[in-house]
């Protein structure tokens, strides 16, 4: 009886408010599989991922999927690069990351998101990234 006691108050119960901040690699995930992580609420509104953005992360499979989210101001986590000492108190918009990553194809250069990021969405940047898209669409 007593074991079967210190059994149950032993048990973790989970917790209503998650705040776990989980640390995995930009390796590990396609662009689209990042912003999904991103939308993985937890307490703290970040995502704590290490920024080794290989240069050809996003290829042009990917650019179909993120002009359509472009616009999507749904809220997601703020990016949080590990070696950060600061804990952003903000959120993204799923838009904002899909504007970053496509300006990174687009310039040819690896995806920098510094020691945090909350991208939003940014009228101007969506009619700039749809605009070069259709060009882009139209030379390949």
């Amino acid at each position: 009886m007593i074991f079967t006691l210190m059994f149950v108050g032993c048990r973790q119960t989970e917790s209503k408010n998650n705040t776990d901040i989980y640390r995995k690699s930009a390796k590990e995930y396609s662009p689209l599989s990042f912003i999904t992580e991103l939308k993985k609420k937890n307490l703290f509104n970040v995502s704590k991922i290490e920024s080794d953005f290989p240069k050809d992360w996003i290829k042009n499979q990917h650019l179909d999927s993120l002009i359509a989210l472009v616009d999507s101001k749904e809220k997601c986590n703020c990016y949080l690069n590990p070696l950060s000492s600061n804990i952003p108190n903000d959120s993204a918009e799923v838009g904002g990351f899909a504007i970053e990553f496509i300006k990174a194809f687009k310039e040819n250069r690896k995806v920098y998101l510094g020691l945090y990021s909350c991208p939003k969405v940014n009228q101007k940047e969506v009619t700039e990234v749809k605009g070069w898209w259709k060009k882009y669409n139209k030379a390949n």
